[in-house]
């Protein structure tokens, strides 16, 4: 996987993988939109040459969709005596149960996504599993993860605070931007744009970051470099900084005090 490892990156994952005395080994990487929480857990299974379980959390997110859910169905059908109906064709394993069998085989790295955006109530569901690597069943079953081969990664952007025992119970990251020389080179190398338009560009997303309304990603600055080619004036040019780097007026105003036509400005880099 092509991803930019950073210093503290790398501290967060030797800290991950130490044992900790007990319990899932576990942590919670907080930042901004698009600065790389999700690339870095994927590198993570990556390395480890497991695999990885994957679940993006919404404001419905429930137990059933971290433990397991029941089929009515074929509860129905074994209730009902049907051939080649087992007890366990009555689940539908949730993101947490289905990390504690694969760990029973091989590493796995268990990737929660924007925890911010479910119900608080999750949060407390997580410190539960993450106290015991167990899972329990509707009927009395017991799931009981390979702690040596599990780790799970949380991610989030803010939205809301994360209660403050899971905070306790997780290695806790603040995942910076990447410097501005290493996005721009990243930007040249990814799209063949010269080397100022690149560093501009990652100017006006860095003024945006600071003084502006929202934060632009590398990946947004990436698809402006590539749609570049397509402008054929100034005026083109500004409709693809607000499509790609600008979600607010407010936004367009930060780069308007940076350089009072910046859509001019980049068009003109782009000509010389």
């Amino acid at each position: 996987m092509n991803y930019h490892l950073r210093k503290t990156d790398e501290l967060f994952l030797r800290v991950l993988t130490a044992r900790d005395g007990g319990g899932v080994r576990a942590g919670l990487i907080s930042g901004a939109p698009g600065v790389g929480k999700t690339a870095l857990g994927r590198y993570f299974a990556d390395q480890l040459g497991g695999g990885m379980e994957y679940y993006l959390c919404h404001h419905w997110s429930s137990d059933e969709d971290l433990f397991v859910r029941i089929d009515p169905a074929r509860v129905a059908a074994l209730a009902g005596g049907v051939a080649g109906v087992e007890m366990e064709d009555a689940y539908r394993a949730g993101v947490l149960l289905r990390a504690v069998n694969r760990s029973l085989t091989q590493p796995v790295v268990c990737l929660i996504d924007e925890l911010d955006k479910a119900p608080e109530r999750v949060d407390a569901l997580l410190l539960e599993f993450l106290q015991t690597g167990r899972v329990y069943g509707a009927f009395g079953e017991v799931w009981e993860a390979n702690l040596d081969n599990l780790y799970v990664i949380l991610t989030d952007n803010g939205i809301r605070p994360i209660a403050e025992p899971l905070l306790r119970r997780v290695f806790r990251y603040r995942m910076p931007y990447l410097p501005p020389n290493v996005e721009a080179d990243i930007i040249r190398k990814q799209t063949g744009a010269g080397a100022g338009v690149c560093r501009l560009i990652v100017s006006m997303a860095t003024a945006i970051r600071e003084r502006g309304a929202s934060s632009p990603s590398l990946q947004e600055c990436v698809r402006l470099a590539q749609s570049l080619p397509l402008a054929e004036n100034a005026s083109d040019v500004e409709m693809l900084l607000r499509g790609w780097l600008c979600k607010s007026d407010a936004d367009w105003a930060v780069l308007v005090e940076m350089c009072d036509q910046p859509h001019a400005v980049l068009w003109g880099e782009m000509r010389r």
